[in-house]
């Protein structure tokens, strides 16, 4: 991979990402304050919604990436065109069903959630503007896979940075000059779609030009082979969405608005966490697509092995700090919440991603090996495992709303650990202890960075009773850790050249 096209990326998607988490870290204590925590919990689930939705999709959508960068990769312009359009038409058909599936959901809606009367009306408007969203987002899906083929992630970041001032600039202009609404917040997500599909309509026609919008280009063939081979990538949505996303409308159902809001209260950090894997893991995505398609199995690993490198040292190194430091984190954002009950909550959530987080990225060794069918039929059974736990722990334990991520938690680690690292050995034809080897290696590191971090804390060198006092002692034991990490991760002739090359740039 180019290393100035690598850079540019990860720095503009990081910008992306951390402008995207800004606004919801302000946003949040914001509206708990103003309209509560169980009118907050309400948009999370909406946003649950949008991702149910998102199963019917991704049959479509989720292979289009890859068979449109294999072909730009050939060179072949009119397998390109024929692909993107069949997409294209696809995706507005399946755009018509959610607005009758919407508009009948919205007007069933209250015998569907448990909504409190005063909200009642204010909800029902959120969940129209955010399926307004979904529609929009459906229709217009394949004009970001043109930046994505042509590794040119740094454009998707610009539009992205951009909608995020936007989304900023319109929710202080509405909570100011009106009372404040949950439904705002939906009326934004439309309004910043529509300006979404605008922006990336215009970067693929200037991206890549040879692209036309034309009927005559559809082919029922290609739109089939593109959904055969993502029916599978669908059945792994689904388990994802009963896995993750589905412990809002289960809250809401056993615990009432009040559990489901605070259980929204602790979704901040792992959003925050999948915000900036949905920015680091597809910057490495084309690189893998294109030495497949050459079959260089060995310049595919070593980027697999970059990915992860990259996920430690971005995603869980502040991890090991949240995990020490959390309840003081939640005591200054929410301080009229239960701080170290949203501690705990969270840390049980993060668990089952710290053990796969370290080789995140080998999820899309099965779509990059086409290799779906196995995956997918053991995400459904983990699927089923999970939410059977879910509803017993709920029945008959006394966990409380504690009993959701528990599941989730005992669901998950027995995943992680068993089928997903074996199998994705099997796809690239390494021995089956390959990622297990990795995936030790980063687990003892992280909990290497959890030991320094607690030793820190011990030290007890800052009273930490301010944002100021926090972010001092969050900075500097976030830097040690990522001196530690760089060490581990990295040769010693890497980090020197690395170094000469910022001395180079310092001195000039």
């Amino acid at each position: 991979m180019d290393r100035r096209r690598f850079v540019i990326n990860l720095v503009s998607n990081l910008f992306s990402a951390l402008s995207g988490i800004g606004i919801s870290f302000f946003l949040t204590p914001y509206i708990v304050a103003h309209l509560g925590k169980e009118a907050y919990g309400f948009f999370p689930l909406t946003n649950n919604f949008i991702m149910y939705a998102g199963i019917v999709t991704t049959a479509l959508n989720s292979m289009s990436s890859r068979y449109i960068t294999i072909s730009l990769e050939k060179k072949e312009i009119k397998e390109v065109n024929t692909y993107f359009n069949s997409i294209l038409f696809g995706n507005l058909l399946i755009s018509f069903f959610f607005i009758l599936v919407s508009a009948l959901f919205c007007y069933f809606i209250s015998n569907i959630l448990d909504i409190p009367t005063r909200l009642f009306a204010d909800v029902k408007l959120l969940f129209i503007f955010m399926f307004i969203s979904l529609i929009i987002n459906v229709s217009s899906a394949v004009f970001s896979v043109t930046a994505f083929a042509l590794n040119r992630f740094d454009r998707l970041a610009y539009i992205n940075i951009a909608s995020n001032i936007i989304k900023l600039a319109i929710i202080i202009l509405l909570f100011y000059f009106f009372t404040p609404k949950i439904y705002f917040l939906g009326l934004v997500t439309a309004i910043l779609s529509l300006y979404t599909l605008i922006a990336n309509y215009r970067l693929t026609k200037k991206l890549l030009p040879e692209i036309v919008i034309d009927w005559s280009f559809f082919s029922k063939s290609t739109l089939s082979v593109v959904v055969g081979a993502g029916i599978w990538n669908s059945i792994m949505a689904l388990s994802n969405v009963i896995n993750t996303q589905l412990d809002l409308l289960i809250a809401n159902h056993f615990f009432g608005a009040s559990g489901m809001g605070f259980l929204s209260l602790t979704k901040f950090i792992p959003n925050a966490i999948y915000i900036l894997l949905g920015i680091i893991v597809p910057i490495f995505l084309p690189e893998m697509f294109k030495a497949y398609a050459r079959n260089d199995m060995e310049k595919l690993k070593h980027t697999l092995d970059q990915s992860f490198k990259a996920i430690f040292l971005v995603v869980l190194v502040p991890l090991a700090v949240f995990f020490i430091y959390g309840e003081d984190f939640f005591h200054l954002w929410l301080p009229t919440q239960d701080a170290r009950g949203l501690h705990i909550l969270s840390i049980i959530t993060l668990v089952p991603f710290i053990v796969h987080g370290t080789v995140e990225t080998v999820y899309h060794v099965f779509v990059i090996t086409n290799k779906l069918k196995m995956a997918s039929v053991w995400g459904i059974f983990i699927s089923v495992l999970n939410y059977v736990l879910v509803i017993l722990l709920c029945l008959y334990s006394n966990l409380g709303v504690y009993a959701i991520p528990v599941a989730a938690l005992i669901s998950g680690v027995f995943s992680h650990l068993t089928f997903t690292p074996l199998y994705a050995a099997y796809c690239l034809e390494e021995k089956r202890w390959y990622f297990f080897v990795k995936m030790i290696k980063g687990l003892a590191g992280f909990i290497l960075l959890l030991l320094l971090a607690y030793c820190w804390k011990r030290l007890n060198l800052f009273t930490i009773d301010s944002w100021i006092t926090f972010l001092t002692n969050s900075l500097i034991i976030g830097l040690i850790l990522l001196v530690v990490s760089l060490f581990m991760k990295f040769e010693h002739s890497e980090l020197y050249e690395g170094y000469k090359k910022i001395k180079k740039r310092v001195t000039r």
